[in-house]
């Protein structure tokens, strides 16, 4: 009896063993491929999913099929309700208030909303036949010329939705800000920036960019309507400045590289003029080099600083500055009561007559310019000469009246 107790004993204890070996290796096994099945019955999810959008978005049968597949149409999960054969998108409860605008488009005009969206077939955004881009263009072909251009406006890069709204608008073009063109350029560029100098430019003043600036494409800088040159576009406004400059001899220097801008600045300034830079615009002004500073920013400062020099300036009498003798006092004469700032008849840009006084009469001017020196007549003075090589007695005070200030 004892024997065969312990047989038993044995055979239960191996038993034991064996199933608790099973028990290891079947733990063992689903933990080593439970990840594998578990992805596996991912996949095949997936697959029946992506199965099913397919099938979804399928196009019925007679619709337009959905062209830009890959042709950059924003993709969405958009969704709208059939609509019932010769049912109009526009009701009293659906767009109510489409095409009721000073200004509609002319396929909402029409009811022919499908001729850019498809509800029943597109899944892209807002059910669009086509990206905005390629839909726009797909009636106005005329405006795939803007991008031949050399600048194109950022926004006319990537979509029309941006300054045009699709049905319609307040404002002529659709416009999606107004009245004023600048109103629309607003929303993107600083206003700020355009619109707090004392004194402004006219276009930007009544708010018209776009008298100078083209809104889509230009083969000029800065998108400007006329080019290549910045003195062409102002030419188209400021029409006495060409002609003046045609009918003279003698051009500022700036004139002849076609620029405005070292002078002038485009949308406004806190100076007269939409000057960029201090410049004095009265006959007579105490001398401060400040207040040149339009001037000195191509000119050498020292040519009213200096009572005399042999290099700085040919308008001397010997070694006498008379620059010097004519700008630094207390009653100075200005840049303007000599010399003209776009273009004249007269060598040095001397002017045929200046204005005098608040009457604004106008004094001649005749200049006579020779080998080593020159001669001012029917001016503010008697004739007068003067030589660098041979000085002629000059009877004038040609001591200054005024504390110099230094230019910086």
């Amino acid at each position: 009896m004892k024997n065969s107790g312990d047989g038993e004993r044995g055979w239960v204890s191996s038993r034991l063993l064996e199933n608790f070996k099973i028990t290891i290796f079947a733990g063992l096994f689903l933990l080593v491929f439970s990840p594998v099945l578990g992805c596996a019955e991912k996949s095949r999810g997936t697959g029946r999913e992506a199965l099913s959008q397919t099938q979804t978005s399928s196009p019925t049968e007679g619709s337009l099929p959905v062209l830009a597949q890959n042709s950059g149409v924003q993709k969405s999960s958009f969704s709208h309700p059939t609509i019932p054969e010769g049912r109009s998108c526009v009701s009293e409860k659906c767009h109510a208030g489409m095409g009721t605008a000073s200004y509609v488009h002319t396929p909402i005009a029409q009811g022919s909303c499908d001729f850019c969206h498809d509800v029943a077939a597109s899944r892209a955004r807002y059910g669009l036949r086509k990206s905005d881009l390629d839909l726009c263009l797909s009636c106005h072909e005329d405006q795939k010329t803007f991008y031949k251009q050399e600048i194109v406006h950022s926004p006319v890069n990537s979509d029309c939705i941006s300054c045009h709204n699709p049905h319609q608008s307040p404002y002529n073009f659709q416009l999606e800000s107004g009245p004023s063109s600048a109103r629309l350029c607003f929303t993107c560029h600083d206003e700020n920036d355009k619109m707090e100098y004392n004194y402004l430019h006219g276009p930007v003043e009544s708010e018209d960019c776009l008298a100078c600036h083209n809104p889509h494409a230009s083969s000029y800088k800065y998108l400007a309507r006329q080019g290549p040159q910045e003195i062409q576009l102002c030419y188209s406004c400021h029409e006495e400045i060409p002609q003046k400059i045609k009918n003279s001899a003698f051009k500022h220097g700036v004139i002849n590289e076609g620029l405005c801008s070292p002078c002038h600045a485009f949308h406004g300034s806190d100076l007269t003029k939409h000057w960029t830079r201090l410049f004095p615009d009265k006959f007579y002004n105490p001398y401060d080099p400040e207040l040149y500073g339009l001037c000195f920013q191509c000119h050498e400062k020292a040519q009213a600083f200096l009572e005399k020099s042999t290099t700085l300036t040919n308008f001397r009498n010997g070694k006498r500055n008379l620059h010097y003798l004519h700008v630094t006092r207390r009653k100075g004469r200005t840049c303007i009561s000599c010399h003209d700032v776009h273009a004249t008849n007269q060598e040095q840009l001397i002017r045929s007559s200046t204005p005098f006084g608040p009457s604004n009469f106008h004094i001649q001017i005749v200049f006579v310019k020779t080998a080593t020196g020159g001669t001012c007549r029917k001016s503010c003075h008697v004739s007068k000469g003067y030589d660098r090589e041979k000085p002629l007695e000059l009877q004038v005070d040609t001591k200054s009246d005024i504390k110099r200030k230094k230019p910086k």
